[in-house]
Formats: structure tokens, sequence, C-alpha cells
């Protein structure tokens, strides 16, 4: 039976129009792998006409979307480690400048859908004490039983109160396009993380000139992307949780030319002569490119101080309503 289409923008509430026809409404544990990068294979892609979101209504919500996940196997993901690591290795150099090591405690970090444990391990090497949550039961086995990380595969809102203010770093790196509640999945990072500690935040932007030049073949527009959010109300939606925000820049992915070649071929059948050429490339030359259409958003969680208590009484006055301005009181304080 088809999912009645939709009306409103979860986010806003802003009306939502047709943006690109989807191949498929159907969701299947493996059209949600990282790696699943063909182009099309989405659902039908509605944009909200006030916020410029992309939804993707087609795919399940809550427990079904979890349990989705968890049968998940990327059987290609650890092709890239070499380059996915030095990715890794480039977001905490990066976050160090924003949440540098508390005296000589450990930092702990918290990696929200860590997957095969990557950045993980690269955090622990720089002395993190490091945890992950992973919904995929495979992914998560890698981590603990291969690379020997304490990975659990507790869903996020499913954390337990004792976990709140706990953590000096939270990233949620290439996860929040995947949720069905983007602005909820923030909040709880907030709490999570103790006081001056930081949110480490990468997601697609399909505001970006690469994603409006690409169309309908952009690779943000995955089959396991709920919600693609523009880097406007990105920024909107974690200040409004009360992070300062230090970082927003360009994402910098480090891959294989091969891969890079190959995903290019896939975007334009006439390059399909390209892809044949990458596979011979030694798997040894890497790139790092950033092609303008994803952020790296770091938010720190700084505590506002509380104004001193006047010495004297304050004396307030009323001032008069005029056609552009109401009745409001103004507070004065005694000068020095």
């Amino acid at each position: 039976m088809p999912w009645p289409p939709p009306t409103d923008c979860s986010l806003c509430a802003g009306p939502l129009r047709l943006l690109h026809r989807g191949a498929t409404t159907a969701t299947s544990p493996a059209q949600l792998v990282p790696s699943c990068h063909a182009p099309g294979a989405y659902g039908d892609l509605y944009r909200c006409s006030s916020c410029l979101a992309v939804h993707q209504p087609s795919l399940p919500a809550g427990a079904s979307l979890r349990d989705a996940y968890r049968e998940m196997v990327d059987h290609a993901y650890l092709e890239e480690e070499a380059g996915r690591r030095a990715t890794a290795n480039r977001l905490l150099t990066l976050l160090d400048t924003v949440a540098p090591g508390r005296e000589r405690r450990a930092r702990r970090l918290l990696d929200v859908g860590c997957g095969h444990g990557l950045l993980l391990d690269e955090a622990r090497h720089r002395g993190y004490q490091a945890e992950g949550i992973e919904l995929s039961a495979a992914a998560a086995a890698h981590a603990r039983d291969r690379l020997r990380l304490p990975v659990s595969e507790t869903p996020l809102e499913e954390l337990g109160a004792e976990e709140d203010g706990r953590w000096d770093v939270v990233v949620l790196a290439d996860v929040l396009e995947h949720l069905d509640d983007p602005p909820g999945a923030l909040v709880r990072c907030e709490t999570l993380l103790a006081p001056g500690g930081a949110l480490l935040l990468v997601t697609p932007d399909p505001s970006s000139a690469a994603a409006r030049l690409a169309g309908a073949r952009w690779w943000g527009y995955l089959p396991a992307h709920t919600v693609l959010l523009p880097r406007r109300v990105l920024g909107e939606l974690v200040t409004a949780t009360g992070l300062l925000i230090a970082h927003d820049v360009p994402f910098v992915r480090t891959f294989s030319i091969g891969y890079w070649l190959a995903g290019l071929a896939e975007r334009s059948p006439a390059l399909a002569a390209v892809a044949r050429t990458a596979r011979r490339l030694p798997s040894r030359a890497r790139l790092s490119l950033s092609l303008g259409d994803e952020r790296v958003v770091i938010a720190s969680k700084v505590g506002v101080r509380a104004p001193a208590p006047a010495s004297q009484p304050t004396r307030k006055r009323t001032i008069a309503p005029t056609a552009s301005s109401p009745s409001r009181q103004v507070i004065f304080l005694p000068s020095a």
C-alpha cells in the first residue's frame, strides 16, 4: 500500500513540494549502508518551501527504522579504511582547537553512530577515553571484537540520565541525516555534554552549489537519508540548543583516487571509461578533497555567568507607549 504524500515540514511546519521523483518506496537494510551511493535509488524527495530542508518521507520511523539499521551490513566500508582514518584524524585535529585537554585528565568522547569504530580508534590513540554507540550489529561487533573498543548498540534516545553531563566531546558525524528527529537528537547531545564540552557534527548540505548543480544525481540524495538540513537551518538548530558555534567549515574527505573517480563515473554515464581506469589505479594513491557540499560544525557548551547583584537598589521607570513601542519597563542601575 503506498504511503500518503506529506504536506508539512517536520522542522518548521512549512509546506512540502515534490523535489525529485524517486525510484522506490521500499526500504531494506541493504539500502541503508553508508557505501550505497547508487544515483536515483531513493524514494520521492520533498523540499520545504520555507526552510528548504529535503525530506524522504517514505523511510520508516522510530523502532522500525532502528530495526532496519540493526540488520545493516556494509561489506565495502573498510575497503577505504586508510582514507577514512585520515579523515577522522583531520576532524580530531580541528576539534583540538575548541576542546583542549582539561589539565591532565583524558577527555571523554562519545561517538554516536560510530560505525566500525575507526574514528573512535584514532581518538583513543590521541588519549581520549573513547566510547561509542552503533545500531548496526555487524559494525558494532567489528569495533568491539577487532578493535577492542567499548561500543554498545543503544540508540541515542535511550541513553539513560546517568550519561547527562558526562562527556567532554560528542561526535555526530554522518548521522544526523539518518535520523527521523534531528532537533531532538541535537537536544539530547547537548544534555550529554559536560560544561565546556563540544559537539562535533558532520552532515550534507542540500543548499550547497554542488548539490544544486548535480540535481537529482547528487550523492547526498541517498536511500538512507531521512532529512537533509541546509547550512542555515543546521546553524539555527544547533544554536537553539544553547550551544555556541566555534567552527562551520567545509568537510574534507580522504579516499583513494580510484574511489573518487568511480563515484564521478556513477553520476555521469558518459564517464564509464573513467570507472574502468579507476580500477587499475593503486589503492595507496589517495586524494583529500572537499566538494563544498558537507559541513563540519563544532559547537561548545558554554555556561552563562549570572550578573552580580546590584550593591544599591535599582530604580524603575515606565516609558509611555507609542504607536511603535508598547509600554515597557527599563531598569537603570545607579552610577558608580
